[in-house]
């Protein structure tokens, strides 16, 4: 029996300012494994972001904390409609566990993510 290629997916993964090869991409249709080897390889990197997206509305990233927070990690993000479904997590910082993790929610569908950690409105600073 031989082995069925991996479904495409109807999401687009994008990636740039990686300052390690691959430095950029775009991979439409991307295949689980895809995303969790960008997002893994951005833990090697020092700078870059990465989007898992849907559409406009309904998409994941991550990015690196900017310069001088005082804190190493990831800042994640979460938009599942409009600006007022706009989220950050609710951990200022992140590890990569953690980004690979959301990342593997939303790709098995955004309202997974949404419902898994814990996230608060985007600007909303209060505990």
């Amino acid at each position: 029996m031989s082995k069925q290629p991996p479904a495409v997916s109807k999401f687009t993964l994008e990636w740039a300012d990686f300052d390690i090869e691959p430095f950029d991409g775009v991979v439409d249709g991307p295949t689980l494994d895809d995303v969790r080897a960008i997002t893994r390889h951005l833990a090697l990197a020092t700078t870059g972001f990465v989007v898992l997206a849907l559409d406009d509305e309904h998409f994941i990233q991550v990015t690196f904390a900017e310069p001088g927070d005082g804190e190493a990690g990831f800042q994640l993000e979460l938009r599942d409609g409009g600006p007022e479904r706009h989220f950050e997590s609710d951990d200022d910082f992140v590890d990569n566990v953690a980004v690979v993790s959301a990342f593997e929610a939303f790709f098995a569908g955004p309202r997974a993510a949404a419902e898994r950690g814990a996230w608060r409105a985007m600007g909303d600073e209060t505990e």
